[in-house]
């Protein structure tokens, strides 16, 4: 009975010495980050230029507003963008061109960002997409597998020809309703043509839809440097900091001068179609 009464104490002791203590963790210096892209499609042109936040920051990450950037091709040809001409407040940071302009398949495109006395560049190269044949659809055929949006149990079929003798490397991006939608929130769909056959024969979505749902696929060209970056964000992004995790670093970029992200060349090939029972 003694040793139950001590115990008792001890476990009353603990509980009221609890006390909430926040590490004194060494905060990084903010870094950064630019986000951007050069396409054949109108439109789709974009920098987004924001900085990296402490550890004990809440709420987005910082927007930068006050860059200078710009886009030049390697015929000499530059083009202009300004911030948030539309001034929406969920752009904030977003940056587009001042006249529209479209990507060329075999043009490279170097990117430069003035931001408070320091210049960031970056260079790709726009490569050739594919392509996509059709699209079609089916019910998922894995009954076993219950969709995460209850009542969408459509998968989209891609069709397209992987070209051989060549290094490709490729991004897929998934719509349902003109919203982009991944099956879970660290997903990024990318893929080499060694994983793909020649012959791209029914690829299935890895996005659920029902009927009357739009869909559309985005196919996108990257540079094996692009792919690279993919390869280690997607590596970041599903590290669970386990005992034989690899210690979490920055993803490979093309950025100069210690910035993070990636400025991406691409051609794109978009299909869309109508879900129906």
């Amino acid at each position: 009975m003694k040793n139950i009464i001590i115990l008792i104490a001890l476990a009353t002791l603990f509980v009221s010495c609890e006390k909430t203590v926040e590490l004194d963790l060494e905060q990084a210096e903010s870094k950064v980050v630019i986000e951007g892209q050069v396409t054949n499609h109108d439109g789709y042109q974009y920098v987004r230029v924001t900085r990296t936040a402490g550890f004990y920051d809440n709420g987005p990450t910082p927007r930068v507003t006050n860059a200078n950037v710009s886009v030049e091709d390697d015929l000499g040809n530059e083009f202009l963008f300004s911030h948030n001409p539309n001034s929406q407040i969920d752009s904030a940071g977003y940056y587009l061109p001042n006249v529209p302009f479209v990507g060329e398949v075999g043009r490279t495109y170097t990117l430069t960002v003035e931001l408070d006395g320091e210049i960031y560049t970056a260079q790709d190269k726009l490569f050739s997409v594919s392509g996509i044949d059709s699209l079609s659809y089916r019910v998922n055929p894995d009954e076993e597998e219950e969709p995460k949006d209850g009542n969408k149990f459509y998968e989209v079929l891609l069709f397209a020809t992987e070209p051989q003798g060549e290094e490709n490397y490729y991004l897929f991006k998934f719509f349902r309703n003109d919203s982009l939608k991944v099956y879970d929130e660290t997903d990024i769909y990318f893929s080499d043509d060694k994983t793909l056959a020649e012959a791209i024969d029914g690829l299935g979505s890895p996005v659920y839809y029902e009927p009357t749902d739009v869909a559309r696929i985005e196919m996108y060209s990257i540079s094996r440097a692009g792919y690279v970056y993919y390869l280690d964000l997607q590596a970041l992004l599903n590290n669970d900091g386990g005992l034989f995790s690899q210690p979490p670093s920055n993803s490979r970029t093309n950025l100069s001068n210690g910035a993070l992200g990636f400025f991406q060349a691409s051609e794109v090939d978009v299909k869309t179609i109508l879900i129906e029972e």
